[in-house]
């Protein structure tokens, strides 16, 4: 087994806490605290940045859910729920969720440590692709702005769209803005001309 991360511990219960830090802590992961309220979790992990959680299922079920969709949807870091896994609230929870694994109790110490290191690899995996996604969404809504500003430089300027695009490069560099906000403030321009055009 691989241990290395750092990790915080969601549990009212104290024998579950040192039970987990037992298994943890002498296989090389780090325990940095203990949270025992599902409200406070959240600015515990964004104070001190884990690598996993390991939330006690115990725990109030109303904040607990919402706590584990916050943790997921902002991807702050990999979530592990011990609990029951044939228990409708975790399932439904697993469903809805992506960074989310479940250790089935009475804890064991080798199902514990295979969970934790498959949930670490599903949460990179998971976070990659993310990353992956929102680059390409932000380099398709650069395009776009782009294509749209060369349109008007081409038409205005009678130019070809090379030119037209060394022409957006040229101001981005001179003004040291980037690419898509110079091509945001020609085509903004365009609009207020076209609006004073139609007033005139």
């Amino acid at each position: 087994m691989m241990g290395g991360g750092k990790y915080i511990i969601a549990s009212a219960e104290n024998p579950t806490q040192v039970k987990l830090r037992n298994i943890l802590n002498p296989s090389g992961y780090m325990f940095i605290g203990n949270v025992s309220e599902p409200v406070a979790l959240i600015r515990i992990i964004r104070s001190y940045q884990p690598d996993f959680v390991v939330i006690d299922f115990n725990m109030q079920l109303g904040e607990l859910r919402s706590t584990i969709l916050t943790i997921d949807s902002e991807m702050l870091c990999a979530c592990i729920i011990i609990g029951q896994q044939s228990d409708v609230d975790i399932i439904d929870i697993l469903h809805n969720t992506k960074v989310v694994s479940v250790c089935p109790l009475p804890l064991n110490k080798d199902v514990l440590l295979q969970t934790v290191e498959m949930s670490l690899l599903n949460f990179k995996r998971v976070y990659e692709l993310s990353r992956k996604l929102r680059e390409a969404a932000e380099n398709l809504e650069l395009r776009k702005v782009l294509d749209k500003a060369k349109l008007i430089l081409m038409k205005e300027n009678n130019i070809t769209e090379d030119e037209a695009y060394r022409v957006i490069r040229k101001k981005s560099m001179d003004t040291r803005m980037s690419l898509k906000d110079i091509a945001q403030v020609i085509i903004s321009n365009n609009m207020n001309d076209i609006k004073n055009e139609i007033k005139g």
